[in-house]
């Protein structure tokens, strides 16, 4: 058998004789209280707006800057046809389509009643109901302006049809879910390497490897591979939890799944590596851990939009794997994407794990 052989069979005894020790619980409320203030708000702002005007009147201009006046939205793009503003909704450059008819302004000024058409990406449903929501009382405040201007028919003149895409009946579920499969593996695949090493340290076999031929890589590897195969037992319980108890069904592939949560796993057992060479108790690993566990899951879109956040924040994510990930998952399992449409996130996660397990390797002292 290879070295790396014994070394996986040496952490399946370890983790059989010492079971997952339980979490701080008092830190998590205090750094829930001291980031999310800081980093993030519920108000929904800058939704990215693109806008189908068909009629290209006076009315809809007068429409469209007085939408443009309200504050919430962004304006991204002009398109000549709905086809192609959906195609930079599944994107995701814009988060919802104004759709303005041909005609609107003539129908209207025969006393006809005219629909607005709302396309909004409700992956994010809270984002998307909400921005839909601002949409809809402009427009509804606009065709009050009309009626008590006098110059229309008396009756409502402008009906709304919104229409929220990926998540058609705006179930919170369907967002917050895949954001629980991520925190299963941030909990599984970083704690879980700390602890090892961490335990080794206190009870002194640390020091067994250290003088032993054993190659650090091969060292780093064993408890990669061995706790990244935990949390991708973790991570398909969870899947079949989401399936058969939420309904939550992917519309894409499990592949692309699966390539993403290891990658990931590759990475938090990188850094969950890192923690533990800089820590000599259990109780530093534990508060280390969870610190950069709640940046990961407080700054990185799991709870809350990104374009939400504080600007200064928003630009932080860019550094943060997690970013990536959840980009991933939710684009699969809401929108159907599949690696075609999420080469970027792909590339930069494999980054992290590339960079975050090489700088595992180095900083791990061994002694020969």
């Amino acid at each position: 058998m290879s070295t790396f052989g014994y070394l996986f069979i040496k952490e399946l005894k370890q983790f059989r004789a010492n079971p997952f020790m339980p979490v701080v619980l008092v830190l998590l409320p205090v750094l829930l209280m001291l980031l999310v203030p800081l980093a993030a708000n519920m108000e929904v702002k800058d939704v990215r707006l693109a806008i189908v005007d068909r009629d290209r009147s006076t009315l809809s201009g007068r429409l469209t800057d007085k939408i443009s006046r309200s504050g919430f939205f962004v304006f991204t793009s002009y398109e000549d046809t709905y086809e192609a503003a959906m195609e930079e909704l599944g994107k995701g450059n814009t988060d919802i389509i104004l759709e303005i008819p041909a005609g609107m302004e003539a129908d209207m000024g025969k006393g006809e009643s005219v629909e607005i058409f709302i396309a909004a990406n409700a992956v994010n449903n809270t984002k998307g109901s909400m921005g839909g929501g601002y949409l809809t009382s402009i427009v509804s405040d606009f065709s009050d302006e009309i009626m008590q201007s006098g110059g229309f028919a008396s009756h409502q003149p402008l009906k709304i049809v919104p229409q929220f895409r990926y998540n058609p009946h705006l179930e919170y579920k369907l967002f917050m879910v895949p954001a629980l499969m991520i925190v299963v593996i941030i909990l599984v695949g970083g704690f879980f390497p700390t602890m090892s090493i961490v335990s080794e340290k206190e009870s002194g076999t640390i020091e067994q490897m250290n003088v032993s031929p054993v190659r650090k890589r091969d060292f780093i590897l064993s408890k990669v591979v061995f706790y990244g195969i935990l949390g991708l037992f973790a991570f398909t319980l969870a899947i079949l939890i989401a399936h058969f108890v939420y309904g939550l069904a992917s519309h894409g592939g499990l592949i692309e799944i699966y390539v993403s949560a290891v990658i990931f796993l590759v990475f938090m057992g990188g850094f969950g590596l890192i923690i533990s060479n800089y820590s000599e108790t259990m109780l530093q690993a534990v508060f280390l851990m969870l610190f950069f566990v709640l940046i990961f899951m407080l700054m990185s879109g799991i709870f809350t939009p990104v374009s939400s956040m504080e600007t200064w924040s928003q630009y932080v994510t860019y550094i943060l794997p997690t970013r990536y990930f959840v980009n991933i998952l939710r684009a699969v399992c809401l929108k159907g994407s599949h690696f075609a449409d999420l080469t970027f996130d792909f590339v930069m996660l494999s980054v992290f794990a590339v960079v975050i397990n090489a700088a595992a390797v180095i900083t791990y002292k061994k002694q020969n």
